[in-house]
């Protein structure tokens, strides 16, 4: 499978969503949503709930203004995941048992690895704020 050629609907569709606060807010909200509606007993989707998780928190600290360091391919390719992600009728539909969530595993593992960076600089950023609210203690 070309995860590109696959996702590029979904990197257009985020262009607009990233352009629309409200959008945007309504689509982080609907993959939280999603990942607590996910079994937590499977790794593979342990992995997947994980990493959306680092992506709804590295984009609604930017968003939030809390930190400002991701570049836009990194939001755009966040925010293109998520939209993959909430979207039922993907490539493999997340209905199938057992498949339907492959894809998406694919898809989000692939953005992860692309942003590896980002990911590992927003994680310094976020250690660093637990450490000063321990030392507030």
């Amino acid at each position: 499978m070309n995860k590109e050629k696959v996702f590029k609907k979904y990197k257009e569709k985020a262009k607009d969503i990233l352009s629309d606060n409200e959008r945007f807010s309504r689509l982080m909200d609907t993959t939280s949503n999603k990942l607590q509606g996910i079994v937590n007993n499977n790794d593979k989707l342990k992995e997947l709930v994980d990493k959306l998780s680092v992506f709804l928190r590295m984009v609604k600290a930017q968003f939030t203004g809390q930190y400002r360091e991701l570049p836009w391919r990194t939001l755009l390719l966040v925010a293109g995941g998520m939209l993959y992600f909430v979207t039922p009728l993907d490539l493999i539909p997340d209905f199938l048992p057992a498949l339907g969530f492959t894809d998406d595993l694919a898809i989000i593992f692939w953005i992860y690895n692309s942003i590896q960076e980002d990911i590992e600089r927003f994680q310094s950023w976020e250690n660093t704020l637990e450490l000063e609210v321990e030392d507030e203690s």
